[in-house]
């Protein structure tokens, strides 16, 4: 066979050889076979055709159905109710909301920072009034601003409702013009109920002042997921693990040196997000800073032992790369950073919410944007604490087993 022959089989042994290799390993090749899967699953799902509501056909679809929304009724007349009623049929029949009654706006207003809702819906004092005196009478409506793609679409979705309402009782105005001469407010015959928005968070904020929290808390456990897998990874192969472990320090303490350095690495760079965001997109900080640091900490300590754990079982670096990629793409799409979970099907909810970073980055956003305390937080606190706990007493055998093999 000629040199030139044998130059051209040369890159076709190669690339067959390390295509055997892949099979071989065939925890790589599960990873490797699984990320498209993982990623089309969730983007097919994730971009769903949004069809356009029209007030005027009487059609509202929805891509977020039954999103729990609470009424207040400020105001006890005839009117408020007919209309509040009006808004719960619509709602409820289109699979719109799920709409329950607050005492107060206070009230409703902690249980939309704790989550449990996504919108409230305000009758305030004056509004039978208003429409018993020809006079356009307001809804007041106050969304979650901390998921501003959630938020969105429930300000539309309220608008259009009353949009319609408002549209039969324009009709009503009309006929009666038709019978009765006297002088009507133009503006109660065209649209007799207005909604307005009330923020949640006082003052003028950048729209990244939602995102912010996210991406601190996306960046420091990420930091962490990826930051330890890879260095133990790493070291292992160069061989300078094997002088550690030989050496009178014991296993526990070259974990902790680790965990202390990734914990660092990623804290800076978490407060390198946020004060760029602050000096350059406007996002200000409502919460405690203690609070803050203690959320972050808990973030990255629930991460730091699944990254020992995916690199001890894990045969090669590159094996333990596809794997903490592997957990960190479908984690960041998953958990409530960058796109709302409540769109998916309630299996890949499931999926998201038993992720640790979802509870970090709620938690972040809470006491960033909303100024909360312990108190609202504890239960992603307590579910951290836990996967920190559970997490790190597996590592510590894991790595011990696998650094003897």
């Amino acid at each position: 066979m000629s040199d030139r022959v044998q130059a051209w089989l040369i890159p076709l042994r190669i690339a067959r050889r390390d295509l055997l290799d892949l099979w071989r390993a065939k925890m790589l090749l599960f990873a490797f076979l699984l990320m498209p899967i993982l990623l089309m699953s969730m983007f097919g799902y994730m971009f769903p055709p949004t069809p356009q509501a029209n007030q005027f056909t009487q059609s509202v679809p929805t891509a977020y159905p039954n999103l729990p929304v609470a009424i207040v009724l400020t105001d006890s007349g005839q009117q408020a109710y007919d209309v509040a009623t009006s808004f719960i049929q619509i709602s409820e029949s289109r699979s719109l909301f799920i709409v329950s009654e607050a005492p107060n706006f206070n009230a409703a207003r902690d249980e939309l920072v704790r989550g449990e809702l996504s919108g409230i819906v305000v009758f305030p004092e004056g509004f039978s009034d208003s429409l018993k005196g020809g006079q356009q009478a307001l809804v007041q409506v106050t969304v979650d601003q901390t998921n501003p793609q959630i938020a969105s679409v429930v300000s539309g979705e309220i608008t259009t409702v009353f949009s319609m309402i408002s549209s039969d009782m324009a009709m009503q105005n009309v006929e009666q013009m038709m019978h009765n001469s006297a002088t009507v407010n133009p503006e109660f015959v065209l649209e007799p109920i207005s909604t307005n928005g009330e923020p949640l968070i006082a003052g003028n904020s950048s729209s990244f002042q939602f995102l912010a929290p996210g991406f601190m808390a996306l960046t420091v456990v990420f930091g962490a997921l990826s930051g330890v897998g890879f260095a133990i990874s790493r070291e292992r192969e160069q061989g300078t693990m094997d002088g550690l472990l030989v050496s009178p320090i014991p296993a526990t303490s070259v974990i902790a040196g680790k965990i202390l350095s990734q914990t660092v690495r990623g804290m800076i760079q978490g407060f390198l997000i946020l004060g760029l965001a602050m000096a350059v997109f406007g996002v200000r900080i409502y919460g405690n800073p203690i609070i803050m640091v203690v959320v972050m900490l808990l973030g990255v300590a629930s991460f730091v032992g699944v990254g020992i754990i995916l690199t001890s079982i894990a045969p090669e670096q590159e094996t333990a790369q596809m794997l903490v990629i592997l957990l960190q793409f479908p984690m960041m799409f998953l958990s409530g950073i960058i796109f709302p979970i409540s769109q998916l099907p309630i299996w890949m909810q499931a999926i998201g919410k038993a992720m640790p970073l979802y509870y970090a980055a709620d938690a972040l956003r809470k006491v960033i944007i909303l100024n909360v305390g312990f108190d609202v937080i504890a239960g992603d606190l307590v579910i951290l604490v836990v996967y920190s706990i559970f997490t790190m007493l597996a590592a510590v055998p894991v790595f011990k087993r696998a650094m003897t093999r």
